[in-house]
């Protein structure tokens, strides 16, 4: 039935077919991200940072805006915008690529690890009117040299263009460590995936799939895709959606109807890790088939541009269970908590999991970015201040990201993150704000906050070196018996810390070619986790870490 309303979206649409293609750039390619926060911040293009990924067209189409302000920018932002263009190029100059990559040996010299004056260096690479294809290696490893601990990965991805509208893309990696980095309780921005231990090799291993199928028209995209999503702006983990949870199966949905108004939403299958008794059962060979309850996301945000340089979002969205689909999610302009309440005859134990969501964004004055996002569990006006009865089950984001202040290639970003208590908790298991265990929102969860602060320096083209000073901390999340569902009054914020970290270091990175990257962190931490269960226990106490990594395509 899902499939069948998918089907009849993209039919409605194809009478419009446009030569418009999106495919979605991962926020893990950092590079790109910052460099268009800081033109944005400049004033010289306009970007809905509260929303990512961003589409390959997307960005694609504000390199091509900044060719004609070239003059605005100065000499190592101009090579950088050289630099992203023979990426990024492959949809903004597809004619010119077509003349050059529209080969008909399939074992070509300009087929295979080609690179040129107007395109990056691609294992394989074919363009034509019709398609366009791109292939690559993914290849990384993080090495902990002051432990002896690494990260491996492996894998590739295909980027594919087809006809006018359509899309396709997938990536594939796996991963192997020799010490637990993952863990759904630890506080890390990592990749994650869901671990399969190699008792073998006494390593953890995880393998994902990213990708999917997208249309897209002059003014919007819908696609069937498999991928992580964040919103909420941020430069120190999102508190709305992170990003950092194993790619959720989902329809997603981006319009651009018109110029001050954006609107997107998403549809996706969450894994909700908690076994249906009355469905498992026992196989024929004595094995146990075990079947988890059914968990399902709708999200919806708003973006109205009421002025140059500032942007305001908000949006809500329901974890629901129980259903394999329910119709109502599927209309994506909603508001999701008035349906569970008519569904639900206003029982909380009959309920879902709603919440909330507001993002401002300001890049009114020149090279400041100023944001503020809010995240709402449940919330009563009537007691907000009464600490025996307050019911501020949210949290908040506020932060400054300061770009190239007179051109110097100086940034300075400052952000703090608040999370009361209860904020992503929920007291029915299958309708937790959480895919395979992991927080969909901040890293950190809930009775926690953080001070985040950094300087960056680009000195030249592709290098960047920044120094940061980080301060987290934590209370209990084991709130103790809390009677039903909902009606939790009175809990303070962190009433005392159960697990605190103060971290200062250092990082140079350097994008040697496109997505191939060299990178080396010294950092001083001093960690005091009383539960023994937000890190590894190597990070404990009083350390001195030295990374350092390389990777090829993310």
């Amino acid at each position: 039935m899902v499939f069948r309303i998918f089907s009849i979206w993209i039919l409605i649409l194809l009478a419009g077919a446009t030569n418009a293609q999106d495919i979605y750039q991962h926020t893990s390619k950092y590079s790109i991200y910052e460099f268009l926060d800081e033109v944005a911040a400049q004033k010289l293009i306009e970007i809905n940072s509260a929303i990512k990924p961003y589409s390959r067209r997307f960005i694609a189409n504000r390199l091509v805006e900044l060719e004609g302000k070239r003059e605005e920018l100065n000499k190592r932002q101009s090579k950088e915008l050289d630099f992203f263009l023979k990426d990024f190029g492959k949809e903004a100059k597809r004619e010119e690529l077509n003349a050059v990559y529209n080969e008909e040996k399939f074992f070509s010299k300009k087929t295979w690890f080609h690179t040129s004056e107007i395109k990056r260096l691609d294992a394989l690479f074919f363009s034509s009117d019709k398609f366009q294809v791109s292939v690559n290696p993914i290849i990384g490893l993080e090495l902990l040299a002051t432990d002896n601990i690494y990260r491996r990965t492996y894998g590739g991805e295909v980027n594919a263009y087809l006809g006018k509208g359509f899309s396709a893309y997938f990536s594939f990696r796996d991963v192997s460590e020799n010490q637990e980095l993952i863990d759904p309780n630890y506080f890390n921005t990592l990749t994650v995936g869901v671990n399969r231990p190699n008792r073998e090799k006494d390593l953890t291993d995880f393998s994902e799939v990213r990708g999917g199928i997208t249309y897209s028209w002059n003014w919007g995209t819908i696609g069937l895709i498999q991928d992580q999503f964040m919103w909420g702006n941020t430069n120190k983990g999102a508190n709305i959606f992170s990003g950092n949870f194993p790619a959720i199966p989902q329809i997603k949905l981006q319009v651009k109807p018109i110029e001050w108004l954006e609107f997107n939403y998403i549809h996706g299958w969450l894994n909700s890790d908690v076994i249906d008794s009355t469905r498992t059962y026992i196989a024929s060979n004595g094995g146990t088939r075990y079947i988890f309850r059914q968990k399902a996301i709708a999200a919806n945000m708003f973006t109205l541009k009421p002025t140059k340089g500032l942007h305001i979002s908000f949006g809500n969205s329901t974890v629901y269970s129980d259903y394999s689909f329910n119709p109502a999610y599927l209309i994506p302009f909603f508001f999701y908590r008035s349906v569970d309440h008519a569904q639900s005859s206003q029982s909380n134990k009959a309920g879902q999991n709603g919440q909330l969501f507001l993002d401002i964004s300001s890049r009114n004055i020149k090279n400041v970015h100023l944001y503020g996002t809010l995240f709402i569990d449940e919330m009563k006006f009537s007691v907000f201040f009464d600490k025996e009865r307050q019911r501020n089950e949210l949290g908040f984001k506020l932060g400054t990201a300061v770009r190239n202040v007179a051109k110097s290639n100086i940034g300075l970003v400052a952000e703090y993150t608040r999370s009361n208590p209860y904020a992503y908790k929920h007291g029915l298991e299958a309708t937790t704000f959480a895919n395979n265990s992991y927080n969909l929102g901040h890293y950190l969860t809930d009775n926690a906050d953080e001070l985040y602060i950094e300087v960056n320096f680009k000195p030249l083209a592709k290098l960047r070196i920044e120094a940061f000073y980080l301060k987290q901390r934590k209370g209990p999340d084991d709130y103790g018996h809390l009677p039903g569902f909902g009606g939790f009054k009175g809990i303070p914020f962190m009433e005392e810390v159960r697990y605190s970290k103060t971290e200062f270091g250092g990082e140079v990175q350097y994008e040697i070619f496109n997505d191939m990257y060299v990178k080396a962190m010294l950092s001083i931490s001093d960690m005091d986790d009383q539960t023994d269960s937000y890190s590894p226990s190597f990070m404990e106490g009083k350390n001195t870490f030295a990374w350092i990594s390389f990777n090829w395509g993310f």
